[in-house]
Order: structure tokens, then C-alpha cells, then sequence
């Protein structure tokens, strides 16, 4: 559970980081993709229990027992980090490229790159497995044009992820 609370340590850094995640598309496009839709909740439960429920089972399988976050903690995954980063990088860059299969690849190469400081600070080594689960949130974006699906999947992934920790 070393790595729940990293992301609360920089208290009025990671404001400003989820203010330029959301405000750079805003300004930019003008709009946010994001739009409300059961079909696309669906979507995201789905395609995340089809990804997460196989590493629960490793884990488990593994010894590691599942620890429940704090509320806040788990507002904090959905609001705080999941939302923002899909609407940058999905919503904003793979939209940008062209929301195809090169835009996903490169846009997933980006986001593990942005990750690469959590292994040099906290030395969290798996922090460079993200570009694996951000391909699955770029082909789930591909295929609604909304981050609905994608952040989901994103909040469920590190949720699952810090809990098993």
C-alpha cells in the first residue's frame, strides 16, 4: 500500500496538474468528450472486468489480499487522476491524432511516459507498465469517441491496482 498515497503529497501541485489536464482541451477544442451514456457505462464495466477480474485472480493467487481504499482516496482515482488524464490524453491528444490506431499507440507511449516520475521518486517499477492498460482506455475511446468508457476502466484499473499493493 506504499504508493496509495503518493499521489496526495504534492497537496496544490496536483490541482494545478488536473486543472491543465482538463483546461488545455477546453481551451483548445472547446469541448469536453464527454457525454453521458448508458451504452458506454456498459461498455467500460464490461471491457474493465474483462482486464481486471484475471488480475484479481492473480493476485489473490499470489498471496496479496485486497485492501479497501478510503472514500477520499477513491474520489481522488476517479476525479482527481483517471478523469483528467482521459480527457488530456484521450479526449484531447488521441482526438487530436487522428483517434486511430497510430494515435492510440503513440498517445499510450506519451501517457507511460508521464509516468516514468513515479519510478524515479517513489521508485514504483510498475508504474512502467502503463502503456499495456492504456491501450486498452485508447481502444475503448476509439470506439465511443467519449472517455466515459475510458475513465472507468482508468479509475477501476488503478483502484484495483493500489488495493492489491
Amino acid at each position: 500500500m506504499a504508493y496509495v498515497y503518493h499521489a496526495f503529497s504534492l497537496s496544490f501541485v496536483k490541482y494545478l496538474i488536473v486543472l491543465f489536464l482538463v483546461a488545455i482541451p477546453s481551451l483548445l477544442q472547446g469541448k469536453i468528450k464527454f457525454r453521458f451514456s448508458v451504452r458506454d457505462i456498459l461498455i467500460g464495466i464490461t471491457i474493465s472486468a474483462v482486464f481486471l477480474l484475471p488480475f484479481c485472480y492473480y493476485m489473490s493467487q499470489r498471496g496479496k489480499t485486497f485492501v479497501f481504499l478510503p472514500t477520499s482516496a477513491l474520489l481522488f482515482q476517479v476525479f482527481g487522476i483517471a478523469f483528467p488524464e482521459e480527457i488530456y490524453f484521450r479526449g484531447f491528444l488521441q482526438d487530436c491524432l487522428g483517434n486511430n490506431i497510430r494515435a492510440m499507440i503513440v498517445v499510450s507511449f506519451l501517457f507511460s511516459l508521464t509516468h516514468v516520475p513515479q519510478l524515479i521518486v517513489y521508485g514504483d517499477p510498475y508504474s512502467l507498465l502503463t502503456f499495456f492498460p492504456s491501450l486498452v482506455m485508447g481502444s475503448l475511446y476509439m470506439r465511443t469517441s467519449n472517455v466515459l468508457s475510458s475513465t472507468i476502466f482508468h479509475a477501476l484499473a488503478n483502484i484495483m491496482f493500489l488495493g492489491f499493493l
